[in-house]
């Protein structure tokens, strides 16, 4: 299990985070918008560091049902991934991204299969960004698909991250897409150790190139 002491995080690695995280956002927007071929709309992300056990406060708490898609990061940084969707805009998603219509509450197998994949292909492009800011090789599990009200699909994507730490970094974007009535939000949950170790590995990689 991992050591429970608070993490601090200076001004310069949030500001890097911030950076990074709003970069690697952009591009995973770009592949969503390439897989729709529409314009999508992106609010700048929000980064916190938070209390573990309240992440589920800062979020925007909501009793209707969510489709989200998680995806685990694993290795050196350990964090979850999950782009989610209130359910008519899942359902529309599916319908812009097939020919098979598609009812409220009852997804087909196809339908569940085009989710997985749309968010595979939007985490992975934020991942590969990420990857190149930190010159780390981050692996990750295969995209599960989780369905529930917010405090569910957190409880299924994050709780094992928020028991083996007290901190940890929460990054949350919303985006829609208007012409479709699409809503949906990336949420981000990382450790915070594993985070700065990897910037901190970052910087001083660019310190090395940098030399003379």
């Amino acid at each position: 299990m991992e050591n429970k002491d608070n993490v601090s995080l200076d001004a310069l690695c949030i500001d890097m985070l911030k950076e990074v995280g709003h970069i690697c956002t952009g591009n995973a927007t770009i592949a969503l918008s390439q897989v729709l071929n529409q314009r999508i709309e992106l609010r700048i992300p929000d980064l916190k560091l938070v209390d573990a056990n309240k992440v589920l406060l800062e979020m925007k708490n909501t009793q209707e049902v969510l489709v989200g898609v998680s995806i685990q990061l694993l290795g050196n940084l350990s964090g979850n991934i999950v782009l989610m969707f209130p359910e008519k805009s899942a359902y529309s998603l599916i319908d812009a991204i097939s020919q098979y219509r598609t009812e409220l509450g009852n997804a087909t197998e196809y339908g569940v299969s085009s989710l997985k994949e749309v968010g595979n292909i939007v985490i992975s492009a934020y991942l590969a960004t990420l990857s190149t800011f930190t010159r780390q090789v981050i692996l990750h599990s295969t995209p599960n698909l989780i369905c529930g009200t917010l405090e569910t699909v957190f409880n299924v994507a994050f709780s094992k991250l928020a028991e083996e730490t007290q901190q940890v970094i929460l990054i949350e974007t919303f985006f829609s897409i208007k012409d479709k009535g699409i809503d949906g939000s990336f949420f981000l949950i990382f450790e915070p150790r594993a985070v700065k170790k990897l910037l901190d590995q970052s910087k001083h990689l660019q310190q090395s190139n940098d030399a003379p």
